[in-house]
């Protein structure tokens, strides 16, 4: 009787025997952002986040459904707006702008203001740009946006660009370098329906300069991971930005968020 009792035990264990699925292991990935992995380097500026945002607090995409970068909308009523946050669209600047953070939330804004434009578009014919190393990036965009071993550029460019796009266009609105505001100084433009392109890095990571180029016998440094995105919210504590990155909109916290901001030299651009 024990013998067969331990035969239907042994027998038991065996059929169990990877019945059990095995679990995913490791961090999500971020869809449709390449990963790049590796030591600090002279690459590690690419705008590709990391597997997961440690200060991420909530990301939400419009609609639910699968962004479509180039969607259009019309500037929206402020007094339609969700309370503290602009119903901005995002866009996404994968695949075709690896390296263009400013200039996709130069896009999104445009959009949102009902001027109509593709992100590539701005990026290939209004775009001030250089190879890298022999322009200033406070005066055209270091590289190519389309290049993903490309830089980026700082608010003069974007605001150079957008006024551009805007006289051609034949539009009374101007883009404006508000730079130098603290970031409480910024929220009233949220509390109006003005989004504001910001400067800070990416999933808001503490940053340090990476290189150094002599341009026209100045040297210039590059701070890592620089980002661009869209401020247009501000509420309990958290600020809400619309990410090109990620092709959504996702809250971060308020003080860590100021402290990227500041890092980049309060930057920031507004079109009105």
């Amino acid at each position: 009787m024990k013998t067969k009792k331990l035969f239907l035990f042994i027998l038991s264990m065996l059929l169990c025997t990877g019945c059990h699925p095995l679990g995913k292991t490791g961090r999500d990935t971020v869809k449709d952002a390449p990963v790049e992995t590796g030591g600090a380097n002279e690459d590690d500026h690419r705008e590709t986040p990391e597997t997961q945002a440690p200060l991420q607090m909530e990301t939400e995409t419009p609609g639910g459904e699968e962004h479509q970068p180039e969607q259009r909308q019309q500037k929206q009523n402020p007094a339609e707006q969700k309370p503290g946050r602009i119903d901005l669209q995002p866009i996404c600047q994968y695949p075709e702008l690896p390296t263009g953070c400013e200039i996709t939330s130069l896009a999104m804004v445009l959009n949102y203001n009902g001027i109509s434009v593709d992100k590539c578009e701005l990026a290939d014919h209004y775009l001030d740009k250089g190879e890298v190393g022999t322009v200033d990036f406070r005066k055209a965009f270091e590289g190519d946006p389309r290049d993903d071993s490309s830089y980026g550029c700082y608010a003069p460019v974007i605001v150079n660009t957008a006024n551009k796009y805007l006289e051609a266009a034949r539009s009374e609105l101007r883009a404006a370098d508000i730079s130098g505001c603290r970031l409480e100084e910024l929220f009233p433009y949220i509390e109006a329906g003005v989004p504001v392109i910001i400067w800070g890095t990416l999933d808001c990571a503490e940053g340090y300069y990476s290189v150094t180029w002599n341009v026209d016998g100045t040297d210039i440094s590059w701070y890592t991971p620089e980002h661009c995105r869209v401020l247009v919210g501000c509420e309990d504590g958290q600020v809400w930005t619309a990410d090109p990155v990620y092709g959504d909109v996702r809250a971060y916290d308020i003080q860590i968020f100021e402290s990227r901001y500041e890092d980049l030299g309060r930057q920031a651009v507004v079109i009105q």
